[in-house]
């Protein structure tokens, strides 16, 4: 009797979890179709996008809150693969990116290498497909940016289907289960539903089709290997992350630190160094063996002369000026030296010290688009929760979109250009966290701070 109540019982609440994922996608695809259509017409601003995003995030924190996550069952996979297909065939918002990686494609098809070469040099062109795509290229001043595994990437999709943006859209969705189910694996099913569904990523890979999901499943798959002793893998496949996008790069501290607690030997690490230096270069090859640009001197000059809702960067700008563009990242560098000393790691676990490390260098960065905070995501979903204002600062980097031109400020857009904001809305964010963080301190060191405390009385 007692096994049969129990059953009952799990099947009722099975049957509610069900309801409650549908309910959810229903909602999803609401405010995703809402954007859609207004979209199309050309009435989608960044207030009603604003309030969409807020509507996403209320389901989201309702199926958190009502431990929806924590149900087993295929219907929540199958729910979140529907609404991605969805969302392959429609069209980006407030994005204009994927036109570069359409053209990316198509050059190197053409001329074996997209580096160095400037988009606006084509202008004029005949092909009316090709006409289009140039029409849309932010900066065709510029050569591309993206890093080789992207390139490869675009390349060939191109091959595949020309001029395709469901195609583009299509081919993440490898990465992205791949991702989904290493973080059931490592973290439990919780975890992984919390990811598939974070309108954040669904919005921003599937929708307005950042390829950024393969560098990210590489990262994070990187730091799996590395805790399963596999090292040379782990850093040939750290590598490859950084031939997607180089933000990986501050976590190969962490990588080298669970090599040396498992061999303590200067030798190997040496020898073993090779393989995530193979992993950069090896992308690369295919591009310079057809010439030698490469998209180093494009990023090099972006990094030394981009701003973009810049947070904690304000900060430091209205101290040091210019000479911020420089010092930016010392926080960063800051806080790896401090974790690898005992002394000062304040008992933090590995999730915690990467989520802090990724707060404080987008934090601190000139730049922060909406899609590159997605990089910390996968090891914001530990079974501690990882670095919470981490989370806080994935949701507000949302505000991003709120600029001059998204508002319909287009006096505002002529006098400081399409991509600028209101001074006080990256302001007002920045400062926020200042209360944030002392929060998380308050409420994540409670215990010590009462220790201390009941120490002070006692010698008094």
């Amino acid at each position: 009797m007692e096994f049969e109540r129990n059953k009952e019982r799990r099947n009722h609440i099975l049957s509610r979890a069900n309801l409650i994922w549908i309910l959810a996608s229903f909602a999803y695809l609401f405010i995703f179709l809402f954007w859609e259509v207004k979209n199309k017409e050309r009435s989608l601003t960044g207030s009603l996008y604003i309030l969409g995003f807020c509507g996403l995030s209320i389901v989201y924190g309702f199926l958190f809150f009502t431990k929806t996550f924590e149900t087993s069952g295929r219907l929540n996979f199958v729910l979140g693969l529907i609404l991605r297909v969805v969302l392959i065939f429609s069209v980006p918002i407030f994005e204009d990116d994927w036109a570069r990686y359409l053209w990316d494609g198509w050059i190197s098809s053409e001329k074996g290498n997209p580096y160095g070469i400037i988009p606006e040099s084509f202008f004029g062109e005949l092909d009316p497909i090709r006409a289009e795509i140039l029409s849309r290229i932010n900066h065709p001043d510029w050569p591309t940016i993206y890093g080789p595994v992207l390139e490869i990437y675009f390349y060939l999709a191109h091959l595949l289907f020309p001029w395709r943006l469901w195609a583009l859209k299509l081919f993440l969705l490898v990465p992205d289960i791949l991702l989904f189910f290493l973080i059931r694996t490592k973290y439990g099913i919780r975890s992984s539903s919390l990811y598939f569904w974070n309108p954040i990523l669904i919005k921003e890979i599937f929708l307005n089709s950042h390829p950024d999901i393969i560098g990210i499943f590489l990262l994070f798959y990187s730091f799996y290997l590395a805790e399963k002793g596999r090292y040379r893998l782990s850093f040939f496949i750290w590598g490859l992350s950084l031939a997607v996008k180089g933000f990986g790069v501050m976590l190969f501290p962490f990588l080298l630190k669970l090599h040396w607690g498992r061999y303590h030997n200067w030798k190997k690490a040496g020898v073993d160094a090779i393989f995530p230096i193979l992993g950069i270069t090896l992308p690369y090859s295919p591009f310079l063996f057809f010439s030698k640009e490469t998209d180093f001197v494009a990023l090099s000059r972006f990094i030394g002369s981009f701003t973009f809702f810049p947070l904690g960067y304000n900060i430091l700008y209205a101290i040091f000026g210019e000479f911020s563009r420089t010092i930016w990242v010392i926080p960063t560098v800051f806080s790896i030296l401090l974790f690898f000393n005992k002394k000062y790691s304040f008992d933090l676990g590995e999730e915690e010290k990467i989520g802090i490390t990724f707060f404080l260098f987008f934090y601190f960065s000139p730049v922060v688009n909406a899609w590159y905070l997605l990089w910390m995501f996968p090891f914001l979903l530990g079974i501690r929760g990882g670095f919470w204002p981490s989370w806080a600062l994935l949701f507000l980097g949302q505000f991003s979109y709120l600029n001059y031109a998204n508002l319909g400020d287009w006096k505002s857009v002529l006098e400081k250009g399409y991509y600028a904001h209101p001074d006080w809305i990256p302001a007002s964010i920045g400062i926020l966290f200042v209360p944030i963080l002392l929060v998380w301190y308050r409420t994540r060191f409670s215990s010590k701070i009462i220790k201390s405390l009941g120490k002070s009385s006692t010698l008094s």
